[in-house]
C-alpha cells in the first residue's frame, strides 16, 4: 500500500506488513500491528501496535496515532 492517494481504509487487518504506506495520503484504522510505516506524506493512520515509523523524507507529515483496544 504505498504511493496511493486518495486511500481509506477503515477497520483492516495487514498481516505481517513492513514499510506500508510509503509516500501515500490515506485515512487508515488498522485492527493488527504493524511492522514498519514509511513516509506517510498525509493524513492519519491508526494503529494498535507499530514497530517503526520510519521518517527519512522531507514533507512526510502524515499522522500516525498508536490507540491500543
Amino acid at each position: 500500500m504505498c504511493y496511493c492517494k486518495g486511500l481509506k481504509l477503515i477497520n483492516c487487518r495487514m498481516v505481517d506488513t513492513d514499510l506500508a504506506f510509503e509516500r501515500s495520503e490515506v485515512e487508515a484504522t488498522i485492527t493488527t500491528p504493524v511492522i514498519s510505516i514509511k513516509n506517510p506524506m498525509r493524513g492519519r493512520i491508526v494503529v494498535p501496535q507499530v514497530g517503526e515509523v520510519i521518517r527519512d523524507l522531507d514533507g512526510a507529515l502524515g499522522e500516525v496515532v498508536v490507540q491500543r483496544p
